[in-house]
């Protein structure tokens, strides 16, 4: 074969590109297999005269490649080539490879023309590729690549025969992975040099309230998987994403002359809410980080392209897959926050940034006691979410309402800019003419760090008689004023409003009324004793008191308690019984109801119902032996219940109680009702003992 004539570098960068992108699209045919492939790759099979043609030798999954020899082209001259092309993937843990020589080819002549395939010896064994039709006609060469028929070649050499270059300058450069672990290389090394973690702000000072940006990136030139850990808490600062940290944006940036794939994990603006040095806190991200080692061949022989293909095996051949686990974290940064100068004005609240304000009235015209609304918005960059309601100064018998807030910020920018509207609602008492001074609002500039105020239009009002007028036609043609009336509705929330206190200690006494009569309806299905071997009907004493009446659970607790005496005395005479049919409690040695005694005799009734809960309380404790913190209305109704106790009995223990705690805030008492609770306290207490 003749000798290629010398080309320029821009060219085969061009080509190689072109090839790259060739077997990109045959990536799908190429990796299907571990098998090794000797195939012939055309950029088209229909060319104009004046087109360019891309022929592309490809070996795939070869270990060695000896001897490669080129066909004669008939019917057309080299323009550029032999250029080496070359690339790997890895899938589901199997690497596959490819290899492969590339020429430019340029018509000499119309026709129909077979290009041969190319021979080599690949690990060994003589391989041959596939030959190609080529139909060429007349016509094409033009600039773009699309004339005389031509679909994939073009009428200039330096431009990509495939269409558009997706390595060119118009679009995104992609990254070269350094996924190749050489012989003599550091695996760590090569990961701290390929894979790092950044944090950057736009600024390290800044005052209270004003915004600074934080942007935690993720560079690598490397193939990893990634996990964060551990998210930045960014205590100390109000904090706005700029960026959905989900969304994981990625982009291209160049350090230090290499390309690496950015990928932003967090991108914030931070506002200070306090003066000093606060650390912004660390990112940590997991990685697990993938290699293939490569080896090298010594001996180079043969002519150009062997010393080519020998170059190539040296630059790809690629041995056992390495896999390396390294955690990151970014460094620590520290913003320093100074405090706003302290000539603050009356009106500051705390805004940083640039202002605006704006006012506007819903009418200028209103009549006396309707509702009006005064709308002030906020304009311009800063901290706007932490904007608060300018004061306004209201005119002599004007009533205002608290102001409704609404904001449109954008937050993707630095500082944040945008509105903050508030809507004040107002009502005049009087009519007239009226001037509603203008709202000022202070904030502090950054930029000049001086504080600064902007100020509203001032409003003027006209505010008209509460009347509607009507005319009628009387006799003398007089204008009848009739005096607007508030409705009935208005005047039902009106008188809510007025009685409020009162009609929500109304509700509190029915539900309490409510509760002790379902208590009570509940206690007449209840048997009235206790459930013995031999059942004993116990049948309460009417309260002659009270007519006929029934008898409270108290009282039929008593009677239960008396009848049990009278069968202890007929089978053991020693115990002494009841004395009487009333019941008298035994008289201890301390009377625990003591002071409740006392408080009611004072006139006392939170003072009673507080000591006869108390006395209660207590005896539960001795009778159960349990510790304060168990002593609960259900612990120790479980534990009587093991004890025995009937559930009329356990049901007037409860009774009393809950009055007890109901009495303690109900603004109305009954010393009759303290009288009867006194006596049912005291059975308990004696039952208790």
């Amino acid at each position: 074969m003749k000798p290629v004539r010398p080309i320029k570098s821009s060219t085969i960068a061009t080509v190689v590109r072109s090839s790259l992108f060739v077997m990109i699209a045959l990536l799908p045919g190429l990796f299907a297999s571990g098998q090794v492939k000797f195939t012939t790759v055309v950029s088209s099979q229909d060319v104009g005269q004046k087109d360019y043609l891309q022929l592309e030798y490809v070996v795939e999954n070869a270990k060695q490649i000896d001897e490669l020899t080129p066909p004669n082209f008939a019917g057309f001259k080299v323009v550029q080539g032999p250029i080496q092309s070359s690339g790997m993937s890895i899938v589901n843990g199997a690497m596959s490879q490819y290899k492969g020589l590339s020429f430019v080819l340029q018509p000499v002549r119309t026709g129909k023309f077979t290009i041969g395939g190319a021979s080599a010896t690949v690990d060994g064994h003589p391989m041959r590729s596939n030959s190609v039709t080529v139909n060429v006609h007349a016509g094409g060469g033009n600039p773009g690549g699309q004339g005389g028929g031509n679909s994939g070649g073009g009428g200039n050499p330096y431009m990509q025969p495939f269409g558009t270059d997706p390595f060119g300058p118009a679009e995104p450069r992609d990254v070269d992975r350094d996924y190749v672990l050489r012989p003599g290389e550091n695996v760590k090394d090569k990961i701290r040099k390929n894979l790092f973690l950044k944090v950057q702000v736009d600024k390290n000072s800044c005052f209270v309230g004003e915004p600074i940006v934080a942007t935690y990136k993720l560079y690598t030139r490397v193939s990893s998987e990634s996990r964060i850990t551990k998210r930045p808490s960014l205590n100390g600062f109000s904090v706005y994403d700029m960026v959905d940290p989900s969304s994981d944006p990625v982009s291209v940036e160049k350090l230090n002359g290499k390309a690496y794939t950015v990928h932003i994990i967090r991108k914030t603006q931070l506002i200070p809410l306090q003066a000093g040095n606060i650390d912004l806190d660390p990112v940590e991200v997991e990685n697990t980080v993938h290699f293939v080692r490569g080896t090298g061949h010594q001996e180079h022989h043969g002519g150009s392209i062997q010393e080519m293909l020998n170059q190539m095996m040296d630059d790809n051949s690629y041995g056992p897959e390495v896999e390396e686990n390294v955690t990151l974290d970014t460094k620590p940064v520290t913003i320093a926050v100074k405090p706003l100068p302290e000539s603050k004005p009356a009106t500051f609240n705390g805004a940083v940034g640039d202002f605006s304000v704006v006012t506007s009235l819903g009418n200028k015209t209103v009549a006396a006691q309707d509702e009006m609304t005064l709308h002030v918005v906020v304009k311009g960059r800063g901290n706007l979410p932490m904007v608060t309601a300018p004061t306004v100064n209201w005119p002599s018998g004007f009533e205002s309402f608290d102001p409704t807030a609404k904001e449109d910020v954008n937050k993707t920018v630095a500082p944040m800019s945008g509105s903050k509207s508030f809507d004040y609602v107002f009502t005049a008492k009087d009519p007239g003419h009226y001037t509603i001074p203008a709202v000022s609002f202070s904030y502090f500039d950054p930029a000049s760090q001086t504080y600064r105020s902007a100020s509203g239009e001032p409003q003027d009002i006209q505010v008209t008689p509460a009347v509607r007028k009507s005319h009628s036609s009387t006799a003398s043609g007089a204008v009848a004023v009739i005096a607007t009336r508030p409705s009935l509705t208005d005047q039902v929330g009106r008188f809510v409003q007025a009685h409020l206190e009162w009609i929500f200690a109304v509700l509190l006494i029915s539900g309490v009324a409510v509760y002790f009569w379902r208590q009570n309806q509940r206690l007449k299905k209840k048997p009235d004793a206790e459930k013995k071997p031999e059942p004993v009907r116990v049948e309460a004493p009417m309260n002659n008191s009270r007519g006929n009446a029934p008898i409270a659970p108290w009282e039929a607790a008593q009677a239960a308690e008396r009848e049990r005496q009278t069968l202890a005395k007929e089978t053991a005479p020693e115990t002494p019984g009841m004395a009487s049919n009333s019941y008298v409690p035994a008289a201890p040695a301390v009377d625990p109801l003591q002071d409740a005694r006392r408080s009611l005799e004072e006139t006392d009734p939170k003072g009673f119902y507080r000591e006869v809960n108390r006395a209660l309380w207590k005896a539960i404790g001795r009778k159960l032996n349990l510790p304060a913190s168990e002593l609960n209305k259900q612990n120790i109704i479980r534990h009587l219940q093991i004890r025995g106790w009937d559930e009329t009995a356990i049901i007037s223990l409860e009774n009393i109680l809950s009055e007890c705690e109901m009495n303690l805030y109900t603004p109305a008492y009954d010393r009759y009702n303290m009288q009867q609770l006194l006596r049912q306290a005291e059975w308990m207490v004696d039952r208790l003992a």
